[in-house]
């Protein structure tokens, strides 16, 4: 979709490029004001010079006017990066561990050259690279072009493939997940993914069809050496019996929660072949890779996909994270059942973890009110976004997301967002049930703990009734876990003696 932006935005770049990059904050703030921007949000683009030149940013950039200050949210082709560095100010990675780093800045210029410094963990050692950062709201009309006809050609190709020459048409039910479809034709099988990719399936001594589009992605089983780079899948593989398919990671031992990945790993049957930005290509034929998953940061490197392709490793890039509802993430169970041969296996999962939380989500609600969040080491509070898919859980579970209504929920992509602790502690110091992320800085030991991040807690009302949790540490790689999790958020709030899956009590 061709992206288009307020004229005023673009004048604005104008004065502030005629006026010169070095004015002051105050003077940006100024041509604001004089324009008669309301708060709100726009699109912008990022641009990123310095380092080894690999690094890029997600485009377009959110950029946001609050309260008359300019904000920019910088997502990078990397999920390394744990801290940035802006006019000496540190800000801290936002993300989800695995997903993109993602930081908030406020911005004083546009279309002019900021000094940043980005803080990466990708080497042996941690090193803080400069870098040349320019933000502008003006992107060129050409890419703009290009990407709206991918768009369409994207949209055209799903409505024109056709493989009904196959065989008889059968489509998979999906109960909740709406960012793939399942066809069958004959012995074949199709996936069709929401951005327009399309896979075809075939069978073990089964031939390839003649004639396929181009943009029909073929993969061939039996699949017996997976590189796995989207760790998310790895749970659901294991679940389908599906694990020695898996020869190949892009995860490092020592950042594997889910054990059976671990175990692999210790007795060589599951190898490191580097990250999905610099794999191993060597390793990987050596090993006669025969399938790459992937997740969406694979589209920051093209080059490494286009490597892959070239040299017969089909790619398959999955979009579980961009599931509205959990328990859609849950059911693309079924379309690794598929890849793997697994289809009963995933069905038969499936319905069985779905059939636990029945008599959850069909009691009342209880009443209860929750906040999930984790505090970045300068201060902030990172929460959840309401459309997200933790709240999703909360709300499934017979509780109430206590940051519900009082958040905005654009579509722009970001499941979490930085508070005040000002802002937090008026929206949840009253909550029921307080529950500490852990995905970030680890588990916590106990309250005393979270009052050493910040003694205004003391004040919350969860923790003077005791009612106060963390997430365990395997909670994020144990995909398949969406069901335990809602059944422990459950019986916190009945308070219910049982030991729970994900969660732990901190005294």
């Amino acid at each position: 979709m061709k992206i288009k932006l307020p004229k005023v935005w673009i004048l604005l770049g104008l004065i502030l490029t005629m006026t010169g990059c070095g004015q002051r904050k105050q003077e940006a703030l100024h041509v604001v004001e004089s324009l008669s921007l309301t708060d709100g949000l726009y699109e912008g683009y990022a641009t990123l010079t310095g380092g080894t030149g690999k690094a890029t940013l997600e485009n377009p950039t959110k950029i946001e006017i609050k309260e008359q200050t300019i904000y920019a949210t910088l997502i990078w082709s990397s999920s390394n990066y744990d801290y940035m560095l802006v006019d000496e100010k540190k800000y801290e990675n936002e993300a989800e561990l695995g997903e993109p780093s993602r930081f908030t800045i406020p911005i004083a210029q546009l279309d002019c050259d900021i000094p940043v410094v980005a803080d990466t963990t990708a080497m042996s050692t941690p090193h803080e690279i400069s870098y040349i950062l320019k933000l502008s709201l003006k992107k060129d009309d050409g890419d703009a072009k290009e990407t709206e006809k991918s768009a369409e050609a994207n949209e055209k190709q799903k409505e024109k493939i056709d493989f009904s020459y196959l065989g008889e048409k059968k489509v998979s039910t999906l109960n909740y997940a709406t960012e793939f479809s399942l066809e069958a034709y004959g012995d074949y099988k199709v996936i069709r993914i929401q951005n327009g990719d399309t896979y075809l399936i075939v069978p073990k001594n089964t031939k390839v069809p003649k004639s396929l589009p181009k943009e029909v992605k073929v993969i061939n089983q039996p699949i017996q050496h997976t590189y796995l780079v989207s760790t998310s899948v790895m749970d659901c593989i294991d679940k389908l019996g599906a694990l020695s398919q898996v020869t190949l990671t892009g995860t490092k031992k020592k950042d594997w929660y889910l054990k059976p990945a671990r175990q692999a790993m210790e007795k060589q049957k599951l190898l490191y072949a580097g990250k999905y930005s610099a794999p191993d290509y060597e390793l990987l034929l050596e090993k006669q890779c025969d399938l790459a998953i992937e997740n969406t940061m694979i589209y920051h490197n093209p080059e490494v996909k286009e490597k892959l392709e070239e040299l017969k490793i089909p790619v398959f890039v999955e979009r579980s994270s961009y599931e509205k509802h959990p328990l859609g993430r849950l059911e693309w169970v079924k379309a690794y059942g598929a890849l793997f041969g697994k289809e009963e296996a995933a069905c038969d999962f499936y319905e069985e973890q779905v059939s636990q939380i029945e008599p959850v989500l069909e009691q009342e609600a209880t009443g209860k009110t929750v906040a999930y969040f984790y505090c970045t080491t300068n201060g902030a509070i990172n929460v959840r976004k309401p459309n997200d898919y933790i709240a999703k859980m909360i709300e499934l579970a017979g509780g109430e997301y206590v940051l519900k209504n009082t958040l905005e929920t654009e579509e722009n992509g970001l499941s979490t967002m930085n508070m005040e602790i000002e802002s937090f502690y008026y929206k949840a110091k009253d909550a029921d049930i307080l529950i500490y992320n852990s995905t970030i800085d680890g588990e916590l030991e106990g309250v005393d703990e979270l009052l050493r991040k910040n003694e205004i807690f003391k004040e919350f009302k969860a923790v003077k009734e005791n009612e106060v949790y963390c997430t365990t540490s395997n909670f994020f790689q144990e995909s398949t876990g969406t069901c335990a999790f809602i059944q422990d958020l459950h019986s916190v709030m009945k308070k219910e003696e049982k030991n729970f899956t994900y969660l732990k009590k901190l005294k």
